[in-house]
């Protein structure tokens, strides 16, 4: 999988945990969700980043919204 096919099913399943909600906190920071996501912090961050910039998500910290689900 790709790094934003990780990232997106994640925060898929953290939106589905807390029922449903766009916006959400998740336990890690973001070198824990890289670890966790097997991926480079770096490489996760960029990634994000353009997600961002896409209008996917937006984020702060640990805070995600989710604007457009795939």
């Amino acid at each position: 999988k790709t790094i934003r096919g990780r990232i997106l099913t994640y925060l898929s399943a953290q939106a589905l945990k807390q029922n449903n909600a766009r916006s959400f906190e998740i336990p890690f920071d973001r070198q824990q969700l890289a670890d966790y996501l097997n991926v480079d912090r770096s490489a996760l961050s960029k990634e994000l980043g353009k997600m961002q910039e896409e209008g996917i998500i937006t984020f702060r910290k640990n805070f995600f919204t989710i604007h457009d689900f795939f």
